[in-house]
């Protein structure tokens, strides 16, 4: 008897491994064009006294910004132009996108995430969150570290509270997605990019490390500093080499396939591009992101149906692409090679871009991953078992 418990419990381990490792990784929220904007809302722009904002700005489908007199805009103003218009929509994908992330962790309505220490996840509120005191986010010294938090409603963040990272957090990973509206009140430090459904509000002397990101309603600023997170790739400590051209750095990166370059030209270092997030966003289509990166943006995108047989090439400017004409639901092979003065492609761990039975999370699929539904069955299954053992063997 002792030998069939044992089984069971070996068996019950390989059931629910798979179930623990689907959740191990938060994948980025990729904003498309709404990435350059400090400040986008839809239904106009107010602002009272001196505010310095370094990132783009924009409003559509109402254009009106008031009070920009006393703003100093370190970006462009895009008012309610096409360029405003393609950012309102990849917001609206960009909403959607955290909004239907699996949660890691659920709260109780209207919770104060004050005083909490977290760590990478998806949090999730179906009423509202509110922030009193510091909030710190803990990387766990991972610079592509993702924290996603959902509100259902509103999100609060109270006078003179404060959102601390720490162990190599980045405010670029931070996405706050609010159901309705969002108010940082007077003389907070607020970090991450909020994506609200309604209006973002921003009291008296109220900081922003991210991004102001309203679909429908206006953002209001009043004396306020909003910087756009930008994520910054690690640096390696630099190899002195002597000063390469475009051709023998691509040539000796080949050779020997190291995965950095220093740039003397650019003061530097070259890394291969890190694939973030890929998936089948049509029968002929995949979407790519990669990241995060400084220094250089533009990059060498090379595709083919297997591994290492790269027919088709592509160069990319920005950190995202959509390739399109694609064999239909063919898995397709994909590696981004970073593009400077001093190389013309670095190329990064290529990754599997799957067809109907794959993820899209550039990973080759699974083998045994198991719902949790079915997990459950299988392990009701297996207690009805040992109990029909159990009492055969009492006979």
């Amino acid at each position: 008897m002792k030998f069939i418990t044992i089984l069971l419990i070996v068996l019950m381990q390989f059931v629910f491994m798979p179930v623990r490792e689907a959740f191990a990784t938060t994948l980025t929220v990729n904003l498309g064009n709404a990435a350059g904007f400090a400040v986008l809302a839809g239904s106009g722009i107010t602002n009272t006294g001196t505010t310095t904002i370094t990132g783009d700005v924009g409003t559509y489908s109402t254009t009106t910004e008031t009070g920009f007199g006393s703003v100093t805009i370190n970006g462009a103003n895009h008012a309610g132009d096409a360029v405003t218009q393609g950012a309102k929509t990849d917001l609206g994908s960009a909403y959607t996108d955290a909004a239907g992330r699996t949660p890691t962790t659920t709260y109780s309505p209207i919770y104060d995430l004050g005083g909490a220490t977290l760590t990478p996840g998806v949090y999730n509120d179906f009423s509202s969150f509110g922030i009193t005191g510091t909030l710190t986010l803990d990387g766990g010294n991972d610079p592509n570290a993702v924290f996603i938090f959902q509100a259902g409603s509103t999100l609060t963040a109270e006078t003179g509270s404060s959102v601390v990272l720490e162990n190599d957090a980045q405010s670029c990973n931070v996405f706050w997605q609010v159901g309705s509206s969002a108010t940082i009140k007077s003389s907070s430090s607020f970090v991450g990019n909020i994506l609200a459904s309604d209006s973002i509000t921003l009291n008296t002397s109220a900081t922003v490390d991210g991004r102001v990101l309203a679909q429908t309603g206006a953002v209001t600023m009043d004396k306020n500093t909003i910087v756009k997170s930008t994520c910054i790739s690690p640096t390696p400590t630099p190899t002195p080499t002597s000063s390469p051209t475009a051709s023998s750095a691509a040539s000796s990166l080949s050779a020997s396939g190291v995965e950095s370059v220093f740039c003397p030209a650019l003061n530097i270092q070259i890394v291969s591009p890190t694939i973030l997030e890929s998936r089948r966003v049509s029968p002929t289509s995949i979407f790519i992101s990669w990241g995060p990166y400084s220094g250089v943006n533009t990059f060498s995108v090379q595709y083919g149906p297997t591994d290492g047989n790269w027919l088709y090439s592509t160069d990319v400017t920005g950190f995202s692409t959509t390739i399109n004409s694609l064999p239909a639901n063919v898995p397709i092979w994909v590696r981004i090679g970073a593009r400077s003065d001093c190389t013309i492609g670095i190329y990064g761990q290529s990754k599997l871009v799957g067809g109907p039975d794959l993820p899209g999370t550039g990973f080759a699929p699974r083998k045994n991953n198991i719902s949790l539904y079915s997990a459950a069955v299988i392990f009701a299954g297996i207690m009805v078992l040992t109990v029909l053992i159990e009492k055969k063997m009492q006979r």
